[in-house]
């Protein structure tokens, strides 16, 4: 019998061969999934979830890994009402049903976010009020005082120290400049150069130029003109320019 005549037979047996394997993996796979599988999964332990919120971190990472259960993803949150270091809150819930080996995330409490107090001395108000706002802070009580080094409208002090650490949303007690505390400057108008000096030392004032002009309505040495004028507010110890008749 000739080689090719084998050919037929041999190819069957090697179909017959493959279908066998086939036919076998096949088998096996369902065995192991519809037996070993279940069996394996059924023999995991049920474990009942603790409650760990508001305990700290250290402590429920020890106790979930006691438990044969896989801390993961622990993120941090500010919050103003968990102490910082403990749990926020957990995924999944308190008195969840899950197997051993779970995924158990955890959200972890920054404890109260704060913000570096700025320095707002010699700040004009509006942008003391902006600096704050941009920080998360808010402006507090306002007051005024005189003030013969900070210009108007300028803080003059604050109630938190500068670089200090206040909760965000915090509120800052500003002090104001009025400026030079304001005298209201006394008409002089007829006086003499005395009575007119008298009247502003009196005043908290001071007597500046004497200049000179002619005037027949009035005696000689007689106040006509003043400047800044009468009922002016300027700052104590401010100089009074007069003229006078010659």
């Amino acid at each position: 019998m000739s080689t090719a005549a084998h050919h037929p037979v041999t190819w069957k047996r090697t179909y017959v061969t493959i279908a066998c394997v086939v036919a076998g993996l096949l088998s096996i796979g369902i065995i192991v999934d519809q037996f070993v599988l279940p069996l394996i999964v059924s023999s995991t332990e049920v474990i009942q979830l603790p409650n760990v919120v508001g305990k700290d971190i250290d402590a429920v990472r020890q106790q979930l890994q006691g438990l044969g259960l896989q801390v993961m993803d622990v993120r941090e949150q500010y919050s103003d009402k968990v102490v910082k270091g403990r749990i926020m809150s957990q995924n999944p819930y308190p008195g969840a049903t899950v197997k051993e080996g779970r995924r158990v995330y955890l959200t972890v409490s920054k404890g109260i976010e704060t913000v570096r107090v700025p320095d707002l001395s010699g700040v004009n108000l509006r942008d003391a009020r902006l600096t704050l706002m941009r920080l998360g802070l808010n402006m507090g009580n306002i007051s005024y005082e005189y003030s013969d080094s900070i210009a108007s409208n300028r803080v003059l002090a604050q109630g938190i120290p500068v670089d200090a650490q206040l909760p965000y949303g915090g509120s800052i007690d500003v002090v104001v400049s009025q400026g030079p505390n304001g005298i209201h400057v006394p008409d002089v108008f007829g006086m003499s150069v005395d009575e007119a000096r008298q009247a502003l030392e009196q005043s908290g004032l001071q007597l500046g130029i004497i200049a000179e002009s002619s005037s027949g309505a009035f005696d000689p040495r007689t106040v006509i003109s003043q400047t800044p004028r009468a009922d002016s507010v300027v700052p104590s110890g401010t100089a009074i320019s007069i003229t006078i008749v010659k």
